[in-house]
């Protein structure tokens, strides 16, 4: 697709968290970027959770993703200055950790397990007594067994993440089509990327993190 006489160099299909943010540092590199979705915001990052946790998830068998997980959220404070500086907006970037919590005997047992694998990779992981649990949430049920402590995990609010990369995007250059693609065949660009969809959302406080 053209814009006046000129071709997109990138072609983004998606304008969810994943793709406006290629596309905004796309445009930022001065190339010229076209995104299009229908109704950006209106998919799974409407209801997920925002979870940058690469620690509460971190599972048996799975030591490379993990590993690019943690990469990843290890540039989410800077990425997270950049887009404030970028649209002067807060987008729900929150730093103070995530709890990890056992209902009951069986979740707790399973979850030290878990936990046990983590610490042997050297991540931070703290086991907390229910007191301690609910010192840090006061809302958490009385008959929680026992959690832990992601110190490292952190989380961002999708809802407002989505606008605030948006306003990044086309303050940088890129165009945003209202249009659903058909066909790939359909775009005129160099480059098409296909954002993915988002996961399923999942509970900041979960027995295991999975």
């Amino acid at each position: 697709m053209r814009t006046g006489d000129t071709a997109a160099d990138v072609a983004v299909v998606g304008a969810g968290p994943i793709g406006l943010a290629i596309a905004w540092r796309c445009a930022a590199r001065g190339l010229r970027v076209m995104v299009h979705d229908p109704a950006s915001g209106s998919g799974a990052s409407a209801v997920a959770a925002g979870m940058l946790s690469p620690v509460a998830e971190a599972y048996f068998g799975e030591r490379q993703l993990t590993e690019l997980l943690l990469a990843s959220a290890a540039r989410w404070p800077a990425f997270a200055a950049e887009l404030t500086e970028a649209t002067g907006v807060e987008f729900g970037y929150r730093t103070e950790g995530t709890l990890l919590v056992g209902l009951t005997g069986d979740d707790l047992a399973e979850a030290r397990r878990l936990w046990a694998y983590q610490q042997g990779l050297g991540l931070p992981v703290t086991p907390l007594l229910p007191s301690a649990l609910r010192d840090r949430e006061p809302a958490l049920a009385p008959r929680v067994r026992g959690g832990a402590l992601a110190p490292t995990d952190h989380q961002v609010d999708p809802r407002l993440l989505v606008p605030a990369l948006r306003t990044a995007a086309q303050r940088a250059g890129a165009v945003l089509v209202p249009h659903p693609v058909g066909r790939l065949s359909e775009l005129d660009a160099r480059v098409v990327v296909v954002a993915p969809v988002a996961a399923p959302p999942r509970s900041p406080a979960c027995p295991c993190g999975r």
